[in-house]
Formats: C-alpha cells, structure tokens, sequence
C-alpha cells in the first residue's frame, strides 16, 4: 500500500509529464527542415516561422527519452500495488503499454534515420486523453466515438443533398456565364456548393448568374435556407440527441461503479454488520481519506459537519444509502466563522460612536455612495482614456482626478475593514479583488506622481496605460451589484467547468491535425515560391498563417475553426501542392471540428445555461423556504466544489436520459 502512496505523491511529476509531452510539439524542429536543408528553419523570415525557439536533434532525444523514462514509470507504477492480474485485466493499461511500445520504436527510428512521418506528435496527443487524471476528458473521447455511427447516416444525408443540389445547379447553369465560369464541370460544382453549403463564398459563387437574371437567386436562396438552415440543424438535433444518450451511459456507468465501491466501502467498515456507521467509524474514515493527496483535505473541525450531512435522517447514524453520498460530501468546502476583529479589545470600538459607524459602512447607504464615486469614476475613465488617444495635455488634470477617486476606494476599504474585521473582510472574493486592485493602482499612481522622472518606467506613457486598464477593471464592481448579473457570472464559471472536457477535445484534434499539417504541407509556404504569388494567401496576407512550424499551425487551424475565410487556406493549398487530395485535410477538418464539435459545444452551453438557471432558482427557493434552523445554518456555511457542481449540472440536463437508461 507504501507503493500507492508514493505514486500518489508524484502525481505533480505524472502531470508535468504530461504537459512536457505537448509542449515538445511545440519546440521540436519540423521534418521538413531536416529533409529539405539542416539551416532552412533558421531562416524565420524567409519561411514566415514563429519566434519559439527550436530544440536540435540531439537536444529534442534527450527530452523525448526523459518524458518516455517518466511515462514507462508512471504506466507501470500501478504493478507494484494492482499486481499484474488486475493490472492486465484493464484494456486501458493494454492500449497504453501498445502505444508506449510505438513511441519507443519511433524514437529510435527518428535517432537513427530521417523519416518525412513520424506517429510520436499523434501519441503524445492520445497519451493526454488516456491518462486517469483527465477522466472527464477519456469519457468525452468514449463519448463522441459512441455517436460516430449517428453522425455518419446524417453526413450520408447532407452528401445525398449535395450530389443531387450540385447536379442540379451543374445542368441548370450549363450553358450560362455560370456554368462557363463558375460550374466548369461536376466536380468544381460539387466543390463550390459545399463551400456554399458553409456560406464562405456566398454570395460570390452566384454573381454571374445574378448578373443574367434575378430569378436565379431563388435557386440559392432556396439551397442556402435548406442547407444551412434546416439540414445543418437537422444534424446539429440527431447528433446532440445521440450524444445526450451515450453521455447518460457513460454517466450511468460512472455513477454504478462509484456506487459499488463505496458499498464494498460500507460493509468493510460496517464489521459488526450493523447496517449503519456511527459517528467514530465515519471520523475514523476521513481521517484515513486525508492520507490521499488526490482527495480532497478536510480539516478536523470539518468531521463533524460533514458527519451532520451524510446523517440526514439526523438520528446519528449513516445507512448504506447516506453512505452514498459521501464523494460529494467530501468535496464540500465549510466557510469558517470568521475571527474577530483585533480592534474588538480595545473598549472605543465599542463606544456608541463607533457603532454608529460600523452600522453606516454596513448600510445601503454607504452602499450607493460607493456607486456613484464608480460611476464618477467611469466619466473619468472615458475623458482620461479620449485625452490619451488623442495626447492632450489635459489628460494630466483627469490624472488627478483619478488620483483624489483613488484615496477613497482606500478610505473605502479601510472603513470596510474597520467595521467587519480582516477576516470577515477577506472571506468575501469581491473584496479580495478590490484590495489587490485597489493598492495596485494607488501604489502606481502615488509613484506616479512622487516621481514622475526619476524612475523610467514610470516616465513611460505605456504605463499611464496601464493604470488605466487597472481602472476599468475597478468599474466591473458596478454590474455585481446588479444580482442578475452576478448571477450570470456564476453560472459562466460553471458552465466553462463543464465545458473544459470539449474545450480539451477541440484542443486535441487541432494538435492532431496541426501534426499533419506539418507533415503534408510544411516548407511550401516561403517568400519567392512562384505559385505561392498566385494564390489567395498571397493577395489577402495570410502567409503567416501557414504549417510551416507548430505554433503557426495551431493559429492557422483556429482561423479554419471560426470560419474566417477557411476556403482561401483550402484552394491556396490545393494550388501549392498542385493535387485536389489536399482537400480531403480541409473537409474532414471542417467536419469533425465544425460540423460536430463546435456544434455540440453550442447546444451544450444553451442547454447547460438553462438548467444552471433553473438550479440557481431550485436555490433561491430552499433558501427562502427552509425546512428546519439547522438545515438552514449548515446550506449558508457550506460551499460546493466546482466538481460536484459540474456533477449535479450534467446530472439535472440528462435527468430525462439517465431515467431511461437506468429503466433499460
């Protein structure tokens, strides 16, 4: 068990790996400068490459073999405590041993040989999404490999739409302008209506028929509302369908197996067969659980309160089924009482003068002079912020005036901490972005103008810029005092918890195609490449964004994701490489990365938004209605993880899908 321990210890070291691994993507040379000359990547300029720096040979085997030493140990370190049965029984630790092999031998290869292709960028990618401590991210991978049978019967749907609307446009326009310039042949047609079906050439791709006669418009009208309006969201509603359904599963499983264990958990502990825990048997657990650094810690004063929430029922004992809940229990953080003031032994800040005082900064009232000095400020700003565009003079005056609004958001905090104490003060996350802001800026502009010319970064008018960056962040505290608003900023940081794992899925498959992009086009862009001036790269100058290095691939392939001009990387390409297969990179991109993933990115955040909403009214309702004081006194000092919080948000969205998987 010592074993268990230990490798939990280097879980730091397990995930800097894991980030050393993606990050050599990054820094290693491209193929194709060791295949076309030994110095060409050297030559930034000549090959539009970025400005991160490039590991030698030699230098990028060192670092490979480093990482590889710390995977081999971080995939086998489970043997010392599994044993090789239950080790092998997982075809997980199967598929990593497979992929560990193929890494290695492509290392050797690459130290003895110089090969155009190489699988390690692909492993090291695939080696992310594997790893345990990225669960959310392997089960959205199991996930939409679950939906690919469904996405493919749509994408033959959409293709047996485009032939025929492609055929169709073909013999219409046949012997037009169309037809002679646009629509030459079948396959150009069919090409240009899938970048229509994107609507990146529209309404370019239909001008000469335009020209001819206005009736034509209706036929790509008509195509466009089909297409882009009913049978891509046609798709977008079969897909997340589907995809709601393979999630519920994977949750389904998730939820049983965790199920399982805390049973075998239960009756472990249970050894007098009781069918319940007392209250020493459930301290005496979390006291162990504190052993494991990949659980959260709970402080001692902490077991009884999360005793008190798994005892429900109140009668001091935990059934099997309060027992279940114990991983969300844990995961709750317990605000403290805060401590008292040090101010509270001295007897004048008990005197009827000071009370007065600490009731004013607690009222409204001061409440609404803070607002109006932000919305002072915010005149302020703007006159400050015209004058510096414009290099008035008089910028130096509202400089001033910014100065004076600076010592009372200090007087401000002052009071505030005078009349709560630091600790109450500081348990409160707005006032801990006041308080660094506030002296950050106040410092700056003290030394500002204390010294205005001894010391040259202060002399620098970026700084001045600077400053006023500092202060309309200050002026964000206007809208949290608007509750919807701050509500709405809850529910943001919720929903970005939950949309990581996709966030990471489209991070992956970008790294994936970057690899190939690298692989298939690298070295053709570069200044004085004849063909290159005869392509759209050329006339628009995007010749920074090309595949010629990895971090110039990752920007160009989030130019293809947003759909900015993507056709333009498509046809350049394709004249480069001089063979229509080119396309085959950019379609299946557009594919995988728009049609399916940033489609289901955005039905997942309307309909995570919604029931985050209908969440935080459930909340407002037992708040105002609670059942019993000490209920009421444990829900206001309690505060959930981001985890359990994601958790009961996928669980309230596919609470209909889940029912239906648990009745099946």
């Amino acid at each position: 068990m010592s074993f268990y321990f230990v490798y939990l210890r280097l879980d730091w070291l397990w995930s800097l790996n894991l980030f050393a691994l993606i990050l050599l993507n990054f820094l290693e040379k491209p193929l194709w400068c060791r295949k076309d000359a030994l110095q060409a990547c050297d030559q930034r300029d000549l090959y539009f490459l970025g400005q991160l720096p490039y590991f030698s040979k030699t230098e990028s085997l060192i670092y490979e073999g480093l990482t590889l030493v710390i995977l081999v140990m971080d995939i086998f370190c489970p043997l010392s405590y599994e044993g090789l049965n239950i080790f092998w029984r997982s075809t997980t630790n199967k598929l990593k041993i497979l992929l560990l092999f193929i890494l290695a031998c492509d290392i050797l290869v690459f130290a003895f040989s110089s090969q155009p292709f190489r699988l390690a960028p692909y492993i090291r990618v695939v080696f992310l999404i594997m790893t345990i401590r990225y669960a959310e991210l392997r089960m959205c991978a199991i996930t939409l490999a679950g939906l690919i049978g469904t996405y493919l019967n749509v994408l033959a749907l959409s293709l047996l739409f485009l032939l025929f609307a492609s055929w169709l446009a073909y013999v219409t326009f046949e012997d037009t302008p169309q037809g002679k310039t646009i629509f030459s042949s079948y396959g150009v047609t069919l090409y240009q209506m899938f970048v229509l079906f994107t609507t990146s050439n529209n309404p370019d791709v239909w001008v000469p028929a335009y020209k001819i006669s206005r009736w034509y418009s209706l036929f790509f009208i008509v195509y466009v509302l089909l297409g882009v309006y009913f049978l891509t969201n046609l798709i977008l509603a079969v897909i997340y369908d589907s995809f709601k359904e393979q999630f519920a599963k994977q949750l389904v499983q998730v939820d049983s197996i965790r199920k399982n264990i805390l049973q075998k958990a239960f009756d472990l502990i249970d050894t007098n067969n009781r069918g319940y825990l007392d209250r020493e048997q459930c301290i005496s657990l979390l006291n162990e659980l504190n052993k494991y650094r990949s659980l959260p810690k709970t402080s001692r004063e902490d077991f009884e309160l999360i005793f008190a929430e798994l005892d429900r029922s109140g009668d001091f004992k935990v059934t099997s089924e309060e027992f279940a809940d114990l991983c969300n229990t844990i995961a709750i953080k317990f605000q403290k009482e805060p401590p008292p003031s040090y101010l509270e032994k001295f007897p004048f800040y008990h005197s009827p003068l000071c009370g007065r005082l600490k009731s004013f900064v607690r009222s409204r009232v001061f409440e609404f002079i803070i607002i109006f000095v932000l919305l002072v400020n915010l005149v302020a700003v703007i006159i400050e912020t015209t004058l510096d565009i414009e290099n008035s003079s008089s910028q130096e005056t509202w400089q001033e005036v910014e100065f004076f609004l600076g010592w009372i958001y200090v007087a401000e905090m002052a009071l505030k901490i005078f009349s709560l104490g630091f600790g109450a003060y500081w348990m409160e996350g707005q006032n801990k972005f006041d308080f660094v802001l506030t002296w950050t800026i106040f410092i700056g502009e003290t030394l500002t103008f204390a010294f205005p010319s001894k010391l040259p970064f202060l002399s620098n008018g970026e700084w001045i810029r600077y400053l006023l960056l500092g202060r309309v962040l200050r002026l964000t505290r206007i809208l949290l005092q608007v509750q919807r608003f701050r509500a709405f900023v809850a529910t943001f940081f919720t929903l970005m918890s939950s949309l990581m794992p996709y966030l990471g899925i489209v991070f992956c498959v970008l790294c994936m195609y970057c690899s190939l992009g690298l692989q298939i086009f690298g070295g053709i862009v570069y200044a004085g490449n004849p063909t290159l001036e005869e392509t759209d790269l050329f006339n628009n100058d995007y010749l920074l964004f090309n595949f010629n290095d990895y971090p110039s691939g990752m920007v160009t392939l989030f130019n293809l994701l947003v759909m900015g001009n993507w056709q333009v990387w498509m046809e350049s390409y394709w004249q480069l490489t001089g063979n229509s297969w080119s396309l085959i990179y950019f379609v299946s991109f557009y594919l995988i990365s728009i049609l399916l993933l940033l489609n289901l990115i955005v039905a997942f955040v309307l309909e995570a938004f919604f029931a985050e909403m209908e969440l935080e009214k459930g909340e407002e309702v037992d708040i105002q209605n609670p059942t019993s004081g000490g209920i009421k006194k444990r829900r206001s000092m309690r505060v959930r993880s981001k985890g359990t919080m994601v958790d009961i948000l996928l669980h309230h969205m596919l609470s209909n899908e889940l029912d239906g998987s648990q009745n099946s």
